[in-house]
């Protein structure tokens, strides 16, 4: 049967209270600037960059890249046909991977420097990930500026205090008490207390997606938030486990999402199973349309939901 608004509270307080883990972690990401520098003399290891269909990719070079007579780029992508967008600047490079490209596909990208100054090209590892991809990468061949500097130390002073943070609350929340006392011990329940808001007919549900969607509920706590699928396989396919989740807004800003729930992975043929997927989120940071995007590890298999609010 679907699940009813009491059912699915009773889930979140269970959820809040005793966080259990996927099969992994959902991977710390870096969604700020990521700064490469290449040596002058080639080492034979060449830089990843993790790209995924849909979501643009741009290389910034310090250097103007080589066009030939014609003035077309020289770019050499290996499955350059699976990319709708290949946009070769002065001196930057967009890439817009298209769906057929499979999750853990590993395509080569080397570029050319108009210069000749060593190193004259560069050579990248593109990795297909099903939903996460960097969205900006700048690669220096020359000493990089003070400025470039700066900002790297102040994003990894940034990351240590979040991860600092991040490890005080989970010390916090495992050592306490669970149920709504524990909602109350780790001050996710004000006067307001959990607000619910069913989704199911309100969601946009892509057409490629791995599991059917039966119901979805969206909470919202102090300074939590949560989205609860009602989930079911395909007849016949193969059994289904999420092992990370991305909450992103429509200007693609993305929510620190916790480690996915999932009592166990969806089964060939089997009834309905809960997946729960929380963030943590201001009342601020939580506002407007999001989607929501759950990936298996493997085959890759993704569930996308567009539509996603929080009352």
């Amino acid at each position: 049967m679907p699940a009813s608004p009491s059912a699915a509270l009773l889930a979140l307080m269970v959820l809040m209270g005793t966080t259990a883990s996927a099969e992994e972690p959902v991977p710390t990401w870096n969604v700020g600037v990521r700064q490469l520098e290449l040596p002058a003399e080639p080492t034979g290891d060449e830089p990843e960059v993790h790209i995924s269909p849909g979501v643009s990719t741009t290389l910034a070079f310090d250097a103007e890249l080589l066009r030939d007579r014609e003035g077309k780029d020289t770019v050499g992508l290996e499955k350059r046909e699976s990319f709708v967008l290949v946009d070769a600047g002065q001196a930057t490079l967009r890439l817009l991977p298209s769906d057929t490209l499979k999750s853990g596909e590993r395509l080569r990208l080397m570029v050319h420097f108009k210069d000749g100054a060593a190193p004259a090209v560069a050579a990248f590892t593109l990795v297909v990930h099903p939903v996460r991809a960097e969205r900006l990468l700048e690669v220096y061949r020359a000493t990089r500026t003070a400025a470039s500097y700066q900002r790297e130390a102040k994003d990894a002073k940034a990351e240590a205090q979040r991860c600092h943070e991040e490890l005080d609350r989970e010390r916090a929340e495992r050592g306490g008490p669970g149920g709504f006392t524990g909602l109350i011990a780790a001050g996710q329940m004000d006067n307001v207390g959990v607000a619910t808001h069913r989704l199911t007919e309100a969601v946009t549900k892509s057409p490629g997606n791995a599991l059917v969607t039966l119901e979805v509920y969206s909470y919202r706590a102090a300074g939590r938030v949560v989205v609860e699928l009602v989930m079911e396989n395909p007849r016949g396919a193969q059994p289904w486990s999420a092992v990370g989740a991305m909450l992103t807004d429509r200007a693609g800003m993305e929510l620190k999402v916790l480690p996915v729930w999932q009592r166990g992975s969806v089964e060939m043929d089997r009834m309905q199973q809960r997946i729960v997927v929380e963030a943590l989120a201001t009342r601020e940071e939580a506002q407007g349309s999001f989607t929501l995007k759950l990936w298996e590890a493997g085959m890759g298999r993704t569930v996308s939901l567009s539509g996603i609010s929080f009352p």
